[in-house]
């Protein structure tokens, strides 16, 4: 090998290990790979190092963005989800059933993950009404968002990077169509969705009480999910306690003796009335305060602050949520602003005037130090508070509600947004202008009909993507330029000659899905498009064919949680472990291959 091919294959090493550690931003690393070709001149050019920056790929995916978030705000996604809630019904495969068919059609014209954030809470509804366990209906949401992707140009990442790139070689008449990817997306998306439904589901974990996962959404049963109803105590404040004439702010009493203040009952006359939890209130003399958190937390709370320690029975929090506290469970979309973040930077008690009871991690929950706890995707939460403050809560895009009724967009401009949909779709598909141009042009169309907001675009536009394919797209070109695809190609192509065309769709398809699961699946569709393109070169198949065994290899992103963030989304409300992701996902991906397979051979 010579030095640039050197150079170029440990850079491409050293990103993929980058990427899967997150040492440092995915972006960062990203936007170094060019820096680091241009300077050792494995690049023939620097100017190449930028080529990523002006290609139109990035362009089409970032007014792709803003597509996405004008059919959210516009009310399209929010239709779709309260049609699906009005499905009902107790049978678990109709529910999948539906649930995967509404899910994979949204997904084709949204990004995956937003398709998941406006289903999530319909789901949960579902799950609820139906007495059916929410990881029964979690991992089935995912992974049709997932498939459903594949069926478009702009349903993912991956689509868009190598329509784009074939056009660039072949001309206007010379990439790939929307037609091409439906042609073999729609059987494929078909078949993973039958195979969920009825054997699939079949190895979804049914979580049950004991396991202390959610079952329903219903305050009582959030609470005892959580571990709640088990340690609730009691507290009454006299004249001696010394937290009296404090607020809640100043008493601190997570960070003093790691309890959670669910409500308080206050003496009126001969009644008492419920308080809810709020950073100003002020506690006291004869305040019932009912507090969640370990017994030795709460004896050394009664001890400290001279708080007389009594006893919740069993329907104390049924009487709680009777009078009005309301338990919700929350969780965070992929671009959050709060990722990373603690309820403490956030000022999330001050903001909303909820109290944090606790957070679901994997199969953990967390209960103690939760103000300055790190938050993080797949997380979620239970909140306790009043049920206007859960209903602020779901209007903040940092966060998505699990409960029903506490969401809602403006759906008037729906029509509007689809037909602005249309319109950046329809050119392309007839060869009239590129997807970028067409997408840009509808992009501002949504701004200027307000179909999206000015903050819309900015909760949409993720950067870090945008800057993940400007900075692998000159790596594409130095492991093309020294002969690295072409080698590559060749070691794939030496597969033809004892399985067949079979066998080259077959090794594109899995080193795309390992390459995907093991980076990024943007990142892996810039430095395999060139191999795709070898590979064609020579091989009998067409280009078109090479070009979408890549595409839907980078979607086979189901063995592990971790693989995309769809999965990473559900994991918290469905209470998923990795294994029940791997006990699935392998099922999943052997159908979605064999599928991808089958149909590329017969078209």
């Amino acid at each position: 090998m010579s030095v640039h091919q050197i150079i170029a294959v440990a850079t491409l090493a050293a990103a993929m290990v980058l990427f899967i550690t997150e040492a440092i931003p995915l972006w960062m690393t990203a936007l170094s790979i060019p820096v680091v070709l241009a300077a050792t001149g494995t690049l023939e050019s620097a100017d190449q190092a930028l080529v990523g920056f002006g290609n139109p790929a990035v362009l089409a995916l970032a007014s792709i963005f803003v597509l996405g978030a004008g059919m959210k705000e516009s009310g399209v996604a929010t239709l779709m989800a309260q049609g699906l809630r009005r499905v009902g019904g107790k049978n678990e495969t109709v529910l999948v059933l539906s649930i995967m068919i509404a899910v994979a059609t949204l997904s084709a014209i949204m990004s995956n993950a937003a398709t998941v954030a406006v289903f999530l809470p319909a789901v949960a509804v579902l799950a609820r009404r139906a007495d059916i366990p929410a990881s029964r209906l979690m991992m089935p949401l995912s992974f049709a968002a997932i498939v459903g992707g594949t069926m478009t140009t702009i349903g993912t990442t991956p689509n868009l990077i190598l329509a784009e790139d074939l056009r660039q070689r072949m001309g206007p008449d010379g990439g790939l169509r929307m037609t091409d990817f439906l042609a073999v997306g729609a059987p494929v998306t078909a078949l993973c969705i039958l195979f969920m439904a009825f054997i699939g589901r079949r190895w979804l974990p049914a979580h049950n009480d004991e396991d202390r996962l959610r079952r329903a959404q219903l305050p009582d049963e959030l609470a005892q999910s959580y571990g709640l109803t088990a340690n609730l105590h009691r507290m009454r404040l006299t004249g001696e306690s010394t937290i009296v004439g404090q607020t809640l702010g100043e008493a601190n009493l997570d960070g003093r003796w790691h309890l959670k203040l669910v409500g308080v009952r206050r003496p009126r006359g001969n009644r008492k009335r419920t308080l809810h939890p709020h950073v100003d209130l002020v506690f006291e003399q004869g305040d019932e305060l009912y507090i969640e958190g370990r017994t030795e937390d709460a004896w050394g709370f009664s001890e400290d602050a001279w708080v007389q320690f009594g006893v919740a029975d069993a329907g104390s929090m049924e009487r709680l949520i009777e009078q009005g506290v309301t338990l919700a469970e929350v969780t965070l979309p992929p671009r959050s602003d709060a990722l990373g973040k603690t309820f403490r930077s956030l000022k999330f008690r001050n903001q909303f005037n909820l109290s944090v009871m606790a957070i679901w991690r994997r199969d953990e929950i967390l209960s103690k130090g939760l103000a300055d706890t790190d938050l993080m995707l797949g997380d979620a939460f239970l909140v306790a508070g009043t049920g206007a403050s859960i209903r602020e809560l779901g209007r903040d895009p940092r966060f998505i509600v699990l409960s029903e009724g506490v969401q809602g967009e403006d759906v008037r401009r729906a029509p509007l947004a689809i037909g602005l949909l249309l319109l950046a779709l329809l050119p392309p598909l007839l060869g009239w202008m590129p997807l970028a141009l067409s997408a840009l042009g509808s992009a501002i169309l949504m701004r200027a009909t307000r179909c999206v907001s000015r903050a819309g675009i900015r909760e949409s536009m993720d950067f870090r993507i945008l800057f993940l394919i400007a900075g692998t797209i000159p790596l594409g070109i130095a492991l093309e330029q020294h002969g690295v695809a072409a080698g590559t190609a060749s070691f794939i192509l030496g597969v033809e000659p004892a399985l067949g065309t079979g066998g080259v769709i077959a090794a594109l398809f899995v080193i795309a899905a390992v390459l995907s699961t093991t980076s990024n699946n943007g990142a892996a569709a810039v430095i395999l498009a060139p191999v795709a393109y070898e590979v064609a070169l020579g091989s009998t198949l067409g280009f078109d064919k090479t070009f979408l065994a890549v595409a839907f290899g980078t979607s086979c992103a189901y063995v592990l949680p971790f693989a995309h963030q769809c999965n990473l989304m559900v994991m918290g409300a469905g209470g998923y472990r990795t294994r029940d992701f791997a006990r699935v996902g392998i099922g999943m991906s052997l159908v979605m291959a064999a599928g991808t397979i089958v149909m590329l051979q017969i078209l």
